[in-house]
């Protein structure tokens, strides 16, 4: 027993002793964790709150430095846009207006050559029938004048002793020269008119000619000012609001009640 004792006593002083090695080497271990630790914080905490903010200040005054310049940026295109527009509405409007006046005056050119075309038709049939009218004039005056030559004919076959010039073989002689008077005069009116009828259908076929032309470039010039003139803008009947509404809207807006 007194040997168990002793030898139990001996261990547990031996443990005693050993304790505060443990512990030293423990709280010594964690000392140097905690003093790695509170090292790296102090050495990531250099800067100041100057230093700290100065970045974020910079990129403050980059921000406000590339705002304002964004803001110069889209004035100048604005303005630039603007006086593009400006001239290309005032070139779009010169350009509508000289499509107009050409428009205009070929619309009076073809009036005016239309209304020559029915004026040169009628002019035609006019002198269709003049010169048929002239036709059977001329075939009556030949006619009458052969029978005058044969009447003049017949008056030579008088006995010898009846001959003679008297008021009725030279009245029948006056007739005769007068009616080959007609008969050339009459011959000479219906080669004018063939002529001058000739004239006029050549005239005819180049104002069917150019009156043609004239309609395909109004129709040309029309389609090109529909096509160049802008579109008008229509709202619809579901965009309009009624004027009742736009007034409760603005009010509300301004912060003023909607009377009732």
């Amino acid at each position: 027993f007194w040997l168990k004792f002793s030898s139990t006593q001996l261990d547990s002083g031996r443990s005693q002793q050993h304790v505060p090695g443990i512990l030293a080497a423990t709280m010594s271990h964690r000392s140097s964790e905690f003093d790695a630790v509170c090292g790296n914080v102090h050495t990531q905490s250099q800067r100041f709150p100057k230093q700290w903010a100065a970045s974020s200040n910079n990129y403050l005054q980059a921000a406000r430095r590339h705002c304002r310049q964004a803001w110069w940026l889209r004035s100048a295109v604005g303005d630039e846009c603007r006086t593009v527009n400006k001239k290309r509405a005032e070139q779009s409007g010169a350009v509508n207006y000289a499509l107009r006046e050409r428009v205009a005056e070929t619309n009076n050119l073809y009036r005016s050559l239309r209304s020559s075309l029915v004026a040169t038709t009628s002019e035609l049939e006019e002198l269709a029938m003049a010169r048929q009218q002239v036709l059977r004039e001329l075939h009556d005056n030949r006619a009458r004048k052969r029978r005058t030559e044969q009447c003049l004919l017949n008056r030579t076959q008088r006995p010898a002793r009846e001959a003679l010039r008297d008021t009725a073989e030279v009245m029948l002689e006056h007739e005769l020269t007068k009616l080959q008077e007609t008969i050339d005069m009459q011959a000479v009116s219906v080669r004018e008119i063939e002529a001058r009828t000739s004239k006029l259908q050549k005239l005819k076929k180049a104002l069917e000619s150019d009156l043609l032309d004239k309609k395909q470039a109004l129709e040309v010039d029309l389609g090109t000012l529909q096509m160049h003139a802008p579109p008008r803008q229509h709202r619809s009947h579901s965009a309009r609001v009624p004027r009742r509404k736009q007034m409760a809207y603005s009010e509300t807006r301004s912060g003023r009640s909607t009377p009732r």
